[in-house]
């Protein structure tokens, strides 16, 4: 039995520790988050599953998930992390199961953040099948390789409201290509004439724009937008649909990753 966890723990290490080609080129961008090895399924039984990943320095662990490449609304995470191996845990699945995700790196709340490129899926084992170990996570869907922004912009997971206060709001959703992150809202669901927004590619696949200077105890309506740059095309997407939350009321503590409705 020892010898046999032993064995597992070396293979953990060999599967996740950067090689040393994408250490090399990992040390000469240190301001930015790589992921230098995985996602890996580190296991998976009918209930749950443990995703692994390294980067190239100490980043936070994220993983958004769901049974829908396009729309994955689930997520979880760890603890800021004080190392390079992340790791994740999904519970509440379901067995015989596909679940697709992304994997998110980031250097603090506004900081540089990795994505995995493009959607990937693992499936759970069948109630009473044995547990799946250091499973290769399979590419449903490629981003756009080498940052080309040429493709079709595609809102892979998302909008959540990563915190609520009773006078602002971060909104974040992931695309599939890097482009612009606009939020247009207002208290008349017909009527959203206020606009929030974050620099272009400012996060990568994730887009966070803050709301500020909003009012306490207030149902607040909003729709997402990512476009590309002049010379890409012009394409762009919106969020299907006019969404909404309700600002906490002075004094009430903070609303953090909560779906809108």
């Amino acid at each position: 039995m020892r010898q046999g966890l032993i064995a597992l723990l070396l293979a953990l290490g060999l599967v996740l520790a950067p090689s040393p080609n994408m250490a090399a080129q990992a040390s000469t961008q240190s301001g930015t988050v790589q992921i230098t090895n995985g996602p890996i399924i580190e296991t998976a039984d009918s209930n749950s599953a443990m995703i692994a990943w390294s980067t190239n320095q100490p980043s936070s662990s994220r993983v958004w998930y769901g049974t829908d490449a396009n729309n994955l609304t689930q997520q979880a995470e760890s603890p800021y992390a004080t190392g390079t191996t992340h790791r994740v845990q999904l519970k509440n699945l379901q067995p015989n199961t596909t679940y697709y995700f992304q994997v998110e790196s980031a250097r603090g709340q506004s900081g540089p953040e990795a994505e995995s490129q493009g959607v990937m899926s693992f499936k759970t084992p069948a109630q009473g099948q044995p547990t799946i170990h250091n499973q290769p996570a399979q590419v449903a869907e490629k981003g756009a390789p080498g940052g080309d922004e040429n493709g079709k912009v595609k809102i892979t997971s998302g909008p959540v409201l990563e915190e609520v206060t009773s006078n602002s709001a971060t909104v974040a959703w992931s695309t599939n290509v890097k482009g612009s992150s606009r939020v247009t809202y207002g208290t008349d669901p017909n009527n959203l004439t206020q606009l929030g927004e974050s620099p272009w590619g400012q996060g990568g696949l994730t887009h966070r724009v803050q709301l500020k200077n909003l009012q306490p105890n207030t149902t607040y309506y909003f729709r997402v937008e990512t476009g590309q740059a002049a010379g890409t095309g012009g394409a762009e997407v919106e969020g299907n649909k006019v969404m909404s939350f309700k600002t906490p009321a002075p004094g009430a503590p903070p609303v953090k990753n909560e779906k809108p409705q």
